[in-house]
């Protein structure tokens, strides 16, 4: 399959639209000096305690919704007991955010002809996405793909892949559902600076968008190509293991200074598209991080405040993982959407080092954002 879609024009062979998304937020609202506090007092006979708490303080998150509050959090719990609340709420929130999401595109679950699912903060057999299909009423036909081990990236992956399928069928419609409940990954026994870095940024939430065929009136971002990017020798710098206790994230201090080497690949993918280096208008980056989306900024040449939005849902939830783009691209649709045929980048890293990227355009529901070539 390749990895952009173009014709002789720099056209697509068909115009995906990327509906409102949908956001659902867990009841448990949290502060960030509320869980610092807790952190702090938990972990107050570890020597680098101070460090840790410091780097929970330059995270720029101000508040969380958990699924799982404080006491939860800090109670110690078998890994199957949380793994079945992560089953029960994933189903919940992600039912909520795909019924909202499809009413907000004007149609329904019988309509809905692929269901992309991804989450990777819990795991069950039959995934979330079986549940979610039933309980929202798809055909029984519709047609799943669940990701679950591409963590942050995830929710572009799940974009491209409803973006893909819609090259096959171009008069389908596709349905894409983000669930992640980081809180019941919480090790209330690991105090490694990477576990306070991670309980300073990650929060829970579901998302969901529905993708079809682009029309005058589709608001939103149109998907004009999509690419995956697998960095070599990259493996240890987002990465995570499952033991007894349950799902362990790392990150290492490594990834500030692995964005700039996918810089290069980016501009790759843009120049393919006949884009110039500092030609796009927006971009929507995933959260990971006050220094990630730095980087971004800095190695795209992107005027300052081209992620604010980005920034904004940082700090409002958080890093939600794969469900974050998904919010970013909701606060583009709610809070000053860019001008029509605005050039676009979607971008989000995850485990692998893995770069999952789309470029399109801005449509302001009255005409095709067509993509401009060169420029």
């Amino acid at each position: 399959m390749p990895a952009t879609y173009l014709g002789e024009e720099h056209e697509p062979r068909a115009r995906v639209a990327i509906t409102h998304p949908a956001v659902v937020l867990p009841e448990h609202v949290v502060t960030q000096q509320e869980i610092v506090a807790a952190v702090g007092e938990h972990f107050a006979e570890v020597p680098h305690v101070e460090r840790g708490l410091d780097l929970m303080r330059a995270t720029t998150v101000e508040t969380r919704n958990l699924v799982a509050g404080l006491t939860e959090m800090f109670t110690p719990r078998p890994f199957g007991d949380r793994n079945a609340r992560y089953t029960e709420e994933a189903v919940r929130l992600g039912a909520r955010a795909a019924e909202e999401a499809l009413a907000l595109a004007g149609t329904d679950a019988a309509d809905v002809d692929h269901l992309v699912f991804v989450s990777c903060t819990g795991y069950a057999l039959p995934g979330p996405d079986a549940y979610i299909a039933q309980e929202i009423g798809c055909r029984p036909t519709v047609r799943r793909t669940p990701i679950q081990q591409l963590g942050c990236a995830a929710g572009v992956s799940a974009l491209a892949e409803a973006f893909h399928f819609l090259q096959a069928y171009p008069d389908a419609t596709a349905l894409v559902v983000a669930v992640e409940l980081s809180s019941l990954s919480f090790q209330p026994e690991q105090d490694s600076l990477s576990d306070f870095i991670s309980n300073g940024i990650f929060g829970d939430g579901a998302a969901a968008t529905v993708l079809r065929r682009a029309t005058p009136g589709a608001t939103g971002f149109q998907i004009q190509g999509a690419r995956q990017h697998l960095l070599p020798g990259s493996q240890s710098v987002i990465a995570g293991r499952t033991t007894e206790d349950g799902f362990h994230f790392r990150t290492d201090p490594r990834v500030r200074t692995t964005v700039p080497k996918v810089i290069p690949e980016i501009e790759s993918f843009l120049s393919d598209l006949g884009w110039k280096p500092g030609a796009l208008d927006f971009c929507v980056s995933h959260t990971g991080g006050p220094l990630i989306m730095d980087g971004v900024e800095r190695g795209l040449a992107l005027e300052p405040g081209t992620l604010r939005h980005s920034r904004e849902s940082m700090a409002r939830i958080g890093n939600t993982s794969s469900v974050s783009i998904l919010d970013v691209l909701r606060r583009h649709h709610e809070n000053g959407s860019p001008a029509h045929a605005a050039r676009g980048l979607v971008v989000a890293f995850g485990p692998g080092f893995t770069t999952e990227l789309l470029a399109g355009t801005w449509n302001d529901g009255t005409r095709y954002g067509n993509l401009p070539a060169g420029a």
